[in-house]
Order: C-alpha cells, then structure tokens, then sequence
C-alpha cells in the first residue's frame, strides 16, 4: 500500500516535470511556425503529440536512471525501525500499568464476591440490595476508566499490526511483478524485508501481550455488566415483596424490636457512605450543580412572570402569587436534586428526600393557586394539601429511613391516628359549608385513605400503608393541577386564538388542550416517584406485568396506551368537528344542513376506530368475536327490530337530506326547528322552547311538512274581521300599509290582502305576508297584530266581536 503511493507520487513529479520541459518548447515552435500552422492544423496538431509523447518517455527514463528506489526502501526500514523502538518503550511504560490493573482486577474480584454474597444476605431489604447495587456500579465504573487508557493503546497497536502486515503483502507483490528491479536494490530490499518482518513481530508479540493484561479486565467488566443487570431486575420482585410482606405480631417477634433496632443502627453507616460526596472536588461539583440549577430557575421565574402580565387579573394575580411562593420551593427542590447526580452517573441518595419534599410542597402550593384562579370563592379557604404534606412527609423520611417494620408501623400508626382525629374535627366543622365537589373529594379521599392506611398498619403491612397514603396525596395533587391547568390553558388559548376571529385554529388548541393538561399534570408526579423508595421499579414491574382477563390480556402500559389514544380520538372529533363547521365559509355552494349528518358520521367512524384498536390492545381476538357477532344476529335483529329500523331511517334522512338542521317541520301537529337528526332520532325544538324526539321511522313512514326546504323565509296568514259599514277599500290598503312597513317582511314575494268572506258579525280579510326567517316568525306576526289594530282605531275603522240581535214581539 505504502509502496505502490511512493510510486504513484515519483511518476507525478516526473510527468509535472515533462511538462515544464515541454511548455517552452512547444511556445517557440509556435512562435516560428505560426504562418504554416494557419495552413496545416491537422499535421501540426500531430506533430504536437508526437512531441509531447517523446518528450514525458525521456524524462521519466532521465529521473528514474538518476533516482533509484534504493532510497525508499531505505527510507521505509527506517521508519520501521523507528515504529519498533516506539513500540518497545511502549511496552515497557505499560507494564506498570498491567501490574497496576492485575492487583485491580484482583481487588475488584474480591469486591464483587463479597457484594454478591452480601446481596444475597440481604434479601428481605432492598434499601441495602440498592446501595450494594450502587458500589457494584462504582466498582464497575473505576476498573473500566482503569482499563480504558489500555484499551486504547491494544486497538492503536493492532492498527500499525494491520498496516504493517498490508505493507508486506504490497512488497510481496511488487517482488513478483517486478523481478529486475528487486536485483538493481538487492541490499536495500533485503534491509527493508528484515525489518518489516521484526516490526511485525514486534507489533505482534506487543499486541497479544497488552491482550493477555486486558483481557481478565474485559471479563470481569462483563461479568459485572451481567451481575448488575440481574439485580437490577430482580430488584422490582425484591421491593414488590418490600412494601407487601407483613411483619410477624406474634410475642418473640415483638421482644426481638431492640435487636432490630441495633441491626438497623449497625447498618446505618455503610449507607450512609454513598449518601453524600466524601471529596472536596464532589462538594465542589454539587455546589456547581446546585448554583447552576438554581439561576436557571431564577431566570424562568422572571420570564413566567413577564409572561403572566398578558393574563387575566386574577391568573396574573395567582402567578405572581406562586412565583413568589411555590417557585422558590420548586427552585430549591430542583437544584438539590440536580446536585445529587454523582460524576459517576449515579446519586447521593441523601439529598433525594429534602429535594424531592421541596418539589412536592412546591407543586402543591402551585396547583392551589391555581385552582384559587379557578374558583375565587376557595380563597379564603385552607388549602386541603396542608392538611396531607405534613404525615405524607414523614412518611417519606420513615420509607427513606429504612426503618424496622415493627418500628415503623408504630410511629406511622401514631401519625396516621392524629391525622384522623384532626381531619374528623374539620369535617364536623366544614359539614355545611359550600365547598366544591373536587375539594369535597379531596377531603374524603384524605379521611377514607388514612382510615385504610390505619388499618393496614394494624395488620403489620405498614410500608404499604405508608405507601397508599402517599399514592392518595399524589392522586389529588394530579386531579386538582390536571383541572386548573385546563382552565389555564383555555384561558390562553382564548387569547391567543380568538374564536370569532379563527375559528379552526381555537378548535385545534381547545382539542390539543385537554391532553396537554393532564400530561403536564402526570409530568408533575415525577417527585412522588423519587420521594418513595424503589417507586421507579414498583412502576417497571407493574407496568411489565400481564393480566388475563377472560379472553383480554393487558398491561399497564397498554391501558395508558388505550388512555393516550382515548384522548387523541377526542381531539382528532374536536378538529373535525371544527373543520366540518367552518367548510361553508370556504365552499360556499355547499349547505349548512348537511353539516351536521357529516359531524355525526365522523364522530362515530372516529369511535368506531379507537374501540377497534382499544380491543385489538387488549389482545381480543376481533375474528372471533366477529363469527359470535354473526351468529347472535339472527336473535339481536329479532329482538331490535325497531332499533335497527330506526337507524336504517336515520341513514336515509342524513343522506337522502330530506330533514336538514335548522328546517322548520310540522309531523302530525307538532312543529319546531330541527336541531339534530342522528341516526337514532331526529330531535325538534318547539316555539315552547320544549324538544321533542321524534323516531326516524316514524318520519320515513308517515307524512311530515318542511316549512324551510331549500329557503328560510317562511309565509304566514292573518285572519282579520272589520265591520259591515267600515270601507273595505281602505282597510285592505291599512293592512297592506302595515306590511310593507315592517322590517322582517319581503317585498319580494310582495304581501297580499284578500277579501275572505262574510262572516256572521264581520267581513274577514287574510293577509299574506312572507317574513324573512322563520325565527322572526313569532314575534315579526305578533307586532304585526299590534300595528293593524292601532291603525285601524286611528282611522276609525272598527274590529267587532261576535253579536246578536234578538227580537221580542209582543201577542196580545
């Protein structure tokens, strides 16, 4: 490889320098023959290459006769030479550094087997399986940056091995193509194969030598890899039995409570020891760590504040209020928490419970004022979060403890009975008061858990009472943030995308809303998770476990799945829905009646979708319900004939648009405004204000009357007696005068009097008027009324009642 590029760059530098010979010559012949070459082009063009050929053919044979490749073998077997004293100074500078790793991996094997061993001892505590699983990781950590500087040097040498031994099958294969040449540089050939060859064994010798040292290192780190992933496993099964197994309540279980307590006291320091930072450059790395999270969060409490003058005044009100409070908290419990990440990539378990009970206090004293926001009426009302932080904080520092569970359920016992008895009082005390259903919730959320908490401390399970009480405070920390942070971002949401002014848009970010808000909520419980001991493999271990159900198998993860695809399908009918109802503004051929059949099809396809897949989740088999389906369709039809009726009319009116919404009706006497024709029913809205549902099938069936069809102006009659001496004439233009003075009634089609008949006690007059809408109909009839009959009195022309005359004759 390297041969053949030294070659490759002679025979360069030999055409450049052809060229540079050939350049003048060839401008001089220019010059001399520039009146021929006009003539001959072809034969001179000729000549040219001809003399350029000659001229590259001399000074090639010129430069390799003069320079001989002797040179560069000699040159080459230095360098070689130069690569095997590198290599040998190498080897020896390692070796101390293979002797240091062997008593490292001696060392480390010894460590490994006494943590092993003490892991398996320590079975029923998870706490201590934890901090061994931490050294486990700090030792694996230190022998690999031990290891690594050799693990460098072994792939740098097995790289110059691999070049050298392609350089020799280079020189091989020259040797044999090139046999004369080889006999011209005998001695510097022979010089250059001896050391190539050396070099090679050097390299090699070097190589497997630095792979003898490495390779127990690289073993052992497997092993170490593989131990540690196995505990990590089976420590969600270790803590699952952690937080489920019972203490014994029997009497030498009880007088053998100081012993425990010794035990636990013996064992505090070997926790303690992977708790805080032991050197001055790690408290130097978590101050750093701590300073750092501490402006950034600083800084975001100015934006969040700059940002809230934009707001309503009571939200700017709320933020200013939390900015205040519960982001110092929040900043605080951050940064700590950010500051317990080792350089190694692990924690210093000690700084998790005030970081993570500051951010729990913080987040509480947020979602308050927020909710405050919501409902000024809670304002001047405690908060419930008061009541619950102060025994779920104890909690917290008795699970963090690893106290005995005797011990433990004691003290929790006792923090729980006070709770109790102080949540009683305030029940009796707040009986009638108007709180709102989410706090009421709250509130017996807070009583029922902690009598379940009590009892479960009774029983000796005192971990999970701990544990059910803390899982209650973060259940009602999530629903009351997930509420106003809905109510926040509704807010923004009106202000940023007005509804009147874009109307798709508002609907897209309500739909995106929701989701958004519960996510953010779900996010904010991610301090419950590093405040409870061992919650993150609780929540792997529960989430990675199966549940058969009669034919359906899930698992968590599949249930927050079905829950995310849930609130998307809400979403994609909200967007829909908002698509559909802006589609005439933009296709203005298209009717707003059809509108609604259109929105009822999409909502239900998009349902259809999501129950299809939510099945498919849950692992049922859809063939098979489907040949069930089939098979009860024959029962079903009978038994739903009229269901099924019902909604093969409802399809033939959505489609057929026989009935839009918003036509004015009359079936069999009932009339109103249609305002929803679904597949079931078609629901009117009568001029009482009254709906009335009316079957789909009834309406395919029988006879009904559409008012509005096609238009929205309706035609109406009034009904109006006048006199026997009142002038006809002018009663009929009075009316006709009315009409045409009334704001609501078209002049195209124009209004009509006609002489109806003559009644017993007057002669009647209908007009016909065509008023405009059929919603002004009402009102537009009845001020009509009102204005006949003030000109008729003004002109004199008199309305009469029915009357009779009865004539007595009188016999003599």
């Amino acid at each position: 490889m390297f041969l053949s590029f030294v070659i490759n760059i002679r025979l360069l530098f030999c055409l450049w320098l052809a060229l540079c010979l050939l350049v003048p010559q060839a401008a001089s012949a220019a010059t001399e023959t520039g009146a021929s070459a006009a003539t001959e082009p072809v034969a001179q063009e000729q000549t040219d290459s001809t003399l350029v050929d000659q001229t590259v053919n001399t000074v090639i044979d010129q430069v390799v006769t003069e320079n001989s490749l002797a040179d560069v073998w000699l040159l080459r077997a230095e360098d070689l030479a130069s690569v095997i004293n590198d290599t040998d100074k190498l080897m020896k500078n390692t070796e101390g550094q293979a002797a240091e790793l062997a008593a490292e991996l001696q060392s480390a094997r010894s460590k490994l087997s006494r943590l092993t061993g003490l892991f398996q001892a320590s079975r029923g505590h998870p706490t201590e399986q934890l901090t061994l699983v931490r050294q486990l990781h700090v030792l694996h950590d230190n022998l690999e940056q031990r290891t690594r500087p050799l693990q460098h040097l072994a792939a740098s040498l097995s790289r110059q091995l691999s070049e050298t031994i392609a350089s020799r099958q280079d020189f091989e294969t020259l040797q044999k193509e090139d046999a004369a040449a080889d006999q011209a540089n005998l001695t510097s050939l022979n010089q250059y194969r001896a050391t190539l060859g050396l070099a090679e064994q050097r390299l090699a010798e070097a190589s497997k030598q630095l792979k003898a040292a490495i390779g127990p290192a690289e073993s052992l780190l497997a092993r170490l890899s593989e131990t540690v992933a196995e505990m990590e496993q089976s420590l969600g099964g270790i803590w699952e039995g952690y937080y489920l197994t019972p203490s014994d309540a029997d009497l030498d279980a009880l007088t053998s409570t100081p012993d425990l307590l010794s035990a636990w006291l013996n064992s505090l320091d070997s926790r303690l020891g992977f708790a805080y930072p032991h050197t001055s450059d790690d408290w130097l790395s978590v101050a750093k760590s701590f300073a750092v999270t501490l402006v950034i969060m600083v800084l975001l409490g100015f934006l969040a504040r700059h940002g809230s003058c934009t707001l309503p005044s009571r939200w700017r009100r709320a933020c200013e209020q939390s900015i205040h409070s519960a982001w110092v908290l929040l900043g605080l419990g951050l940064a700590i928490l950010m500051a317990s990440i080792n350089q190694n990539g692990g924690f210093y378990f000690g700084f998790i419970p005030p970081g993570a009970l500051l951010l729990i206090a913080g987040m509480a004293s947020l979602s308050w004022r927020l909710r405050v926001a919501v409902l000024p009426v809670l304002e001047k009302q405690n908060s419930p979060f008061r009541l619950l932080y102060l025994p779920a904080a104890l909690g917290v520092i008795m699970l963090f403890a690893d106290l005995p569970t005797r011990v433990l359920g004691l003290a929790w016992g006792l923090t729980i009975l006070a709770f109790l008895i102080l949540i009683f009082r305030l029940k009796r005390k707040l009986r009638h008061d108007k709180t709102p259903p989410l706090e009421r919730f709250a509130r017996s959320c807070a009583f029922y858990f902690g009598l379940a908490s009590l009892l479960l401390a009774f029983l000796g399970y005192a971990r999970l009472a701990v544990l059910l009480f803390i899982a209650m405070f973060a259940l009602v920390n999530l629903l009351i943030l997930g509420r106003a942070l809905m109510a926040l971002l509704r807010v923004l949401v009106e202000r940023r995308f007005p509804e009147q002014e874009k109307p798709l848009r508002s609907a897209i970010a309500q739909a995106l809303s929701i989701p958004l808000a519960w996510l953010l909520s779900l996010i904010c419980v991610l301090p419950w998770i590093w405040a409870v001991p061992g919650a993150s493999y609780l929540i792997r271990n529960f989430s990675g476990a199966s549940y058969t159900i009669g034919g359906a198998s899930f698992n968590f993860s599949r249930l927050l799945l079905i829950v995310l695809l849930f609130f998307i399908s809400r979403s994609l009918i909200s967007l829909g829905h908002a698509s559909l109802t802006s589609l005439p503004d933009r296709l203005p051929q298209l009717e707003r009646g059809v509108i609604p059949p259109l929105r009822v099809m999409y909502r239900y396809l998009v349902w259809v979708i999501f129950a299809m897949t939510a099945l498919g989740l849950l692992g049922v088999n859809l063939t098979s319900l489907a040949v069930v389906a089939g098979g009860l369709s024959v029962g079903i039809g009978l038994g739903m004939q009229n269901l099924f009726s019902n909604l093969t009319s409802g399809l033939m009116l959505i489609f057929g648009r026989s009935i839009l919404v918003g036509d004015w009706i009359d079936v069999n006497g009932v009339a109103g405004t249609v305002k929803e024709v679904n597949i079931r029913s078609t629901v009117l809205e009568t001029a009482e204000r009254s709906l009335v549902y009316l079957p789909n099938s009834n309406l395919m069936a029988g006879q009904f009357t559409n008012w509005t069809r096609g238009n929205r102006y309706l035609r109406q009659s009034i009904l109006v007696g006048v006199s026997y001496s009142a002038d006809t004439a002018l009663a009929a233009k009075l009316l006709l005068d009315c009409a045409h003075e009334h704001p609501h009634v078209l002049k195209h089609p124009p209004a009509a009097v006609f002489f109806d008949n003559f009644a017993d006690s007057a002669l009647t007059f209908k007009l016909n008027v065509f008023i405009d809408d059929f919603d002004h109909a009402p009102n537009t009839l009845s001020e009509l009324r009102f204005k006949i009959n003030e000109q008729f009195k003004a002109n004199g022309i008199e309305i009469p009642f029915p009357q009779m005359d009865i004539h007595l004759e009188k016999h003599l």
